[in-house]
């Protein structure tokens, strides 16, 4: 009789200590900080540095969408010299083609890369390798790219797609 007590005190406690711990993990999931920031552009562009490495959220005109690849997309601001490259990674779709000229909101990682402008130019020459052309032979660099490396703000500034929406 002891023995039947002793075991169903045991199984007891060990029930209840189970489910105490599962709503602790629960709360603190949904506490991640997964959730973009929104950012105004103008604010993008006066502190990029600031951004680097979080998660955004920001609106901008779709001036760009890259033909070629499909995972280039080029917004702006007020100011349509100065661009936000935008990259989709390899487990992300294209863009979809429709979304040039429209007013999105893109969620995504801020990353510095160095040189910018080197990064193009190399692009640019590796397009051209054995062609004999002045033109980039697939089309991935274009003047939009080149305009990017020019600019006095953002060149080094690309964000990692994650998600969009069409305003």
């Amino acid at each position: 009789m002891i023995r039947r007590i002793f075991s169903f005190a045991i199984l007891a406690v060990i029930i209840s200590s189970c489910g105490n711990s599962g709503n602790k993990n629960v709360t603190s999931k949904a506490e991640g900080p997964e959730i973009g920031v929104k950012v105004e552009f103008a604010s993008l562009v006066a502190n990029p540095d600031t951004y680097v490495g979080k998660n955004i959220v920001v609106e901008g005109k779709v001036v760009h969408v890259c033909t070629v690849s499909g995972k280039k997309l080029f917004i702006v601001g007020d100011d349509p010299d100065v661009r936000l490259f935008i990259s989709a990674g390899e487990n992300m779709p294209k863009f979809p083609m429709e979304l040039l000229g429209s007013q999105v909101v893109v969620e995504g990682t801020i990353t510095k890369v160095g040189g910018q402008a080197t990064a193009m130019a190399e692009t640019q020459s590796k397009n051209m390798e054995g062609k004999g052309s002045s033109k980039p032979a697939s089309g991935d660099s274009c003047e939009t790219e080149t305009a990017l490396a020019a600019q006095p703000s953002l060149a080094n500034i690309i964000m990692e797609y994650k998600s969009h929406t069409v305003k």
